[in-house]
């Protein structure tokens, strides 16, 4: 029985491979489909890019307030101890 299943596996694997392969419609697919996915990979990689831009820029304003509302802290402190 196995070796039925593996024979008439092979069989079906085969005409359908070759029956796809030789497809002009399946091939218009797949390389439409291959052009589609290239461009969402490329989107994709510029969005990540934007959004680690914009938190790059923010952490940046985050860091710079930070420093000056510390500054102005110690200052305060400073005037109160003396």
């Amino acid at each position: 029985m196995a070796f039925f299943q593996r024979v008439m596996n092979y069989l079906l694997n085969e005409v359908l491979v070759n029956g796809l392969a030789n497809s002009r419609t399946f091939q218009r697919f797949a390389i439409r489909s291959d052009a589609m996915m290239q461009e969402m990979a490329k989107k994709s990689a510029e969005h990540k890019a934007q959004l680690g831009q914009t938190a790059a820029e923010k952490g940046g304003h985050f860091w710079r307030v930070f420093q000056e509302e510390l500054t102005k802290g110690m200052k305060d402190i400073n005037g109160k101890v003396k």
